[in-house]
């Protein structure tokens, strides 16, 4: 079964002839600007990746994103396979969708018609829901029953339950799907309403983790070297002092770009997001701020960079990144509901727009537990596992690897771990809304938590995440970061 809404035969030249061309985007000024080209991108994809109903899409969703977003107005065309968002005072903004790589937010550098040719070979990925898990979606009895006999079931539907009935209030799914794998098997799962195992969700930020671990294929491949110059085009003048940017600092966040990630109109990630057609090019553009390696600073900008870096290391095509994505490590792990957005120029979005169902997140964060393993095959090196797990050396605090969040102290306990309550080893894909992928060695699980928490509100990581773990097999000895 392919799990896409429309046919792939869809995709011909004759649906090429019936999509409208649309005007070129607006520059985002305003509050209202924002909030009608983030729900056009989002609902989008909630719409035609997610297959959810359209009411759903714009009560919990959009108008439950921030206060911003509160007067939106959604029109979906499925015919033309497009989403458009707009507001009272507020530009007009449309999102296009295409199967097997779901949608790209228009900003009129590129016609629909040529946006679909950049995808007419390409298909989805088929399931294999037959296959045991992790590879399918048969959960093999005996594992099961050896997992279970170790954890407390009781605790741990107790602290499943509270991340659900403690958040999502008046009936709003604000957590949407946790999923504990522990011992190889599934040992607990469960879902708001609306929402069950095949829902595709959105990562948002853990979306980098996905993009950093195909630059680790592509490493390990020898098509790229962590130590030398990045190979990005606009660097390339030995004058230029961003020719000395390694691929080591750009995976680390420590490139010493200057870029502002704070969202609000007129900030370089907006201007990236939502008006810019190539966002690695924007990306790319900045100057220095900093030596690179001197200081570490979260940026999406840094993984679009990465991003663009894939699509040249893979023929430099949306069908090669997209195809390398798929063969090299979705279809190994079993996620086959996984895809990453592209913008126009036919980048996948790495920092912001993967979507996958809670199953195949976690099948990410197990690819990670079992040391670059999967179905039987090694994916990944120990060398490129062991870096994306090394604490940034220009980091102020010792959170962050390789595009993957740490939960390190320093060793005098100054410094706190970023859920103190979890094993110093745990590691994580983070992301907007709260989602997460926290991957537990001493224990021997995966934690997912999907969600929409919205603006101003919390979702207790620590809390919630510990009160799970704490229900599950005694942890072994955990070894501290920088072991």
């Amino acid at each position: 079964m392919i799990r896409q809404i429309f046919p792939l035969a869809l995709t011909g030249f004759a649906f090429f002839a019936s999509v409208p061309v649309y005007s070129a985007a607006q520059p985002i000024s305003t509050p209202i600007d924002l909030g009608v080209a983030v729900s056009a991108q989002i609902a989008c994809g909630s719409i035609f990746v997610a297959n959810r109903k359209e009411e759903d899409v714009l009560r919990d969703d959009i108008h439950a994103l921030a206060p911003f977003t509160r007067t939106v107005m959604l029109s979906v065309d499925r015919k033309g396979r497009s989403v458009t968002a707009s507001a009272p005072g507020g530009a007009t903004r449309t999102a296009l969708y295409r199967p097997a790589v779901g949608c790209t937010l228009l900003t009129g550098d590129i016609s629909p018609t040529d946006l679909n040719a950049q995808v007419a070979r390409l298909k989805p990925m088929r399931e294999q829901t037959a296959k045991l898990w992790p590879m399918g979606d048969v959960v093999s009895k005996k594992v099961k029953a050896a997992a279970e006999a170790k954890l407390d079931r009781a605790a741990l539907d107790r602290a499943v339950s509270a991340a659900f009935e403690e958040q999502n209030k008046d009936g709003y799914p604000d957590t949407r799907a946790i999923i504990v794998v522990q011992g190889g098997s599934i040992v607990a799962e469960r879902y708001a309403p609306g929402f069950d195992r095949n829902t595709e969700l959105l990562g948002w930020s853990a979306s980098k983790s996905i993009m950093g671990t195909l630059v680790g294929l592509l490493v390990d491949d020898g098509v790229l070297d962590l130590d030398k110059p990045a190979p990005v085009p606009e660097w390339q003048d030995e004058n230029d002092p961003r020719s000395k940017i390694t691929l080591r600092q750009l995976l680390t966040m420590s490139s010493g770009l200057a870029f502002t990630e704070s969202y609000v109109p007129g900030n370089d990630s907006i201007k990236m997001l939502f008006e810019a057609g190539d966002m690695g090019a924007f990306a790319a553009a900045h100057q220095l701020e900093h030596h690179p390696g001197e200081k570490w600073s979260y940026s999406s900008g840094t993984t679009n960079i990465l991003s663009r870096i894939v699509f040249q290391g893979t023929g430099g095509t949306l069908e090669g990144m997209m195809r390398f994505a798929q063969k090299r490590l979705f279809e190994p792990t079993g996620m086959t509901s996984a895809l990453v957005e592209p913008d126009e120029s036919g980048v996948l979005v790495g920092s912001s727009y993967a979507y996958a169902t809670a199953r195949d997140w976690a099948r990410y964060g197990l690819l990670h537990l079992n040391g670059g393993r999967a179905g039987g095959k090694k994916l990944l090196s120990q060398k490129w596992l062991d870096f994306a797990r090394t604490p940034t050396p220009s980091a102020e605090r010792p959170f962050y690897g390789a595009q993957l969040w740490l939960n390190c102290g320093d060793a005098a306990g100054v410094v706190p771990r970023l859920l103190r309550d979890l094993p110093p080893d745990t590691f994580m894909a983070m992301g907007h809304n709260h989602q997460v992928v926290a991957v537990i060695p001493s224990q021997d699980a995966v934690i997912v938590r999907l969600g929409w928490t919205p603006e101003g509100e919390k979702f207790d990581w620590n809390k919630y995440l510990s009160q799970i773990a704490a229900a599950l097999a005694p942890a072994a000895d955990a070894a501290s970061c920088d072991e």
